[in-house]
């Protein structure tokens, strides 16, 4: 295994990790200044980024954590204290998404170590440093041009910082599934605390403790080291979510290990009616949920929603397809980017990345437990959202994982082809 100590010891990772950091700094910076100067910094475009400043703003003047209904944990805390701390500032929301850019834009530099570390486990067996070193770098380089993820940076919705803290969990976590395992015992300490971050930021990420574990002790053949690097990971997670566990039982009257707007989610992606995309608008005005405590509203609407899931399951079944078309779709779902430039970049990036992606995928299938944990965020984010709505947004954090394997299609296609001219002449 990689030696976390060594592994950016070299004086060309650094200088790359450096030059990548600039390139997706200056392209995300330079977007948000473009896009949000002015009057339009205060500009929000979605109920989420409403929902998310109320929260903040009820935690800067001393409130705590409180959305328009007057509930205590309907989101997790993480993002809503990260716009709370610019509230200080003269254009909080602008100098929030230029920060938000700033650390978004770690995400390049990570995704070229994690590229590293899937090189050196994948390509072990027909390790080539000069190839390995061009998938790292084009990696990085397209996580840093990224549209979706510059786009992002300026909007005040946890993607951009799952993004990153998402790939930064991975570099500590694809290394785990090589058997035998001779890293330090911290590594399996800062995976679980890169998912403990993941989950204060966005309660989904919950299905990463359950899959990243089970996963890991079937890649090394339910060894005793395997169970606990699995154990470890887990209980890193619960400690690091007691905090907030407690903090809810205090204020809300109930251990809630996550949110109370798991049900109403619920409800949005199954409820008669449901399309896959969100539309919650109608439920402020539903009577029977009027004098509900959150606790009661959040039971409500999930028992709602397996209410309308058991009353018709093959429509359960076809929302799950046509969420899964909304969230991989090649152009956005919203009907404003549907057309023009917007579209044209957008499918010609996807089409580019997911081709290129099921190259170095088909090329790299025997190294099976290598690939399945690479793409696990992509196969647990995507299947959760076949169940609760889907959105080109969810794909986001995930990306970085397809586009590590979309370099290594791309760079070994042409290693073929200058292969074969050189063989010509």
């Amino acid at each position: 295994m990689i030696n976390s100590i060594d592994f950016m010891a070299d004086r060309e990772t650094r200088r790359w990790l450096l030059i990548l950091f600039l390139v997706a700094a200056a392209l995300r910076v330079g977007w948000v200044s473009f896009r949000f100067s002015g009057d339009r910094s205060d500009e929000l475009s979605y109920p989420d980024e409403e929902a998310y400043c109320l929260s903040a703003e009820s935690l800067n003047v001393g409130k705590g954590l409180v959305d328009e209904f007057g509930y205590r944990a309907t989101y997790m805390p993480a993002y809503p204290v990260f716009l709370s701390l610019f509230y200080a500032c003269p254009r909080p929301l602008f100098w929030a998404r230029i920060v938000q850019s700033l650390l978004g834009a770690l995400a390049a530099p990570a995704t070229f170590l994690l590229a590293k570390r899937w090189a050196r486990l994948a390509l072990s067996d027909k390790y080539e440093p000069r190839k390995s070193k061009w998938i790292t770098i084009l990696a990085g380089l397209a996580v840093a041009f990224d549209p979706f993820q510059i786009f992002f940076s300026g909007l005040l919705l946890t993607e951009t910082l799952f993004t990153t803290g998402l790939v930064v969990a991975w570099i500590f976590i694809l290394p785990l599934s090589e058997h035998p395992n001779q890293d330090r015992f911290y590594v399996p300490i800062l995976a679980g605390v890169m998912l403990w971050i993941c989950i204060m930021l966005r309660p989904s990420a919950v299905i990463l403790v359950i899959l990243v574990p089970l996963v890991l002790v079937i890649c090394r053949g339910f060894d005793r080291v395997g169970i606990g690097l699995a154990c470890l990971i887990v209980v890193v997670v619960i400690v690091g979510l007691l905090p907030w566990v407690a903090r809810n039982r205090m204020v809300i009257g109930e251990w809630c290990w996550l949110t109370t707007r798991g049900g109403i989610s619920l409800y949005d992606g199954l409820r008669e009616g449901a399309t896959g995309a969100s539309d919650l608008a109608h439920t402020k005005t539903i009577p029977q949920v009027a004098n509900m405590n959150e606790i009661q509203w959040d039971d409500y609407f999930r028992r709602q929603a397996w209410s309308a899931a058991r009353r018709d399951p093959v429509r359960v079944l076809q929302l799950a397809w046509y969420k899964f078309l909304r969230m991989w779709n090649l152009v956005p779902n919203v009907d404003i980017y549907r057309k023009g430039i917007t579209a044209v970049i957008s499918a010609t990036w996807m089409v580019l990345i997911l081709i290129s992606a099921a190259i170095g995928w088909w090329m790299q299938r025997r190294v099976l437990r290598y690939w399945v944990m690479l793409l696990l965020p992509v196969l647990g984010f995507t299947f959760l959202h076949t169940i609760f709505v889907a959105s080109i947004r969810y794909r986001i954090p995930v990306m970085p994982m397809i586009i590590i394997l979309s370099a290594t299609g791309g760079i070994m296609v042409l290693n073929r082809i200058w292969s074969r001219a050189g063989q010509v002449r």
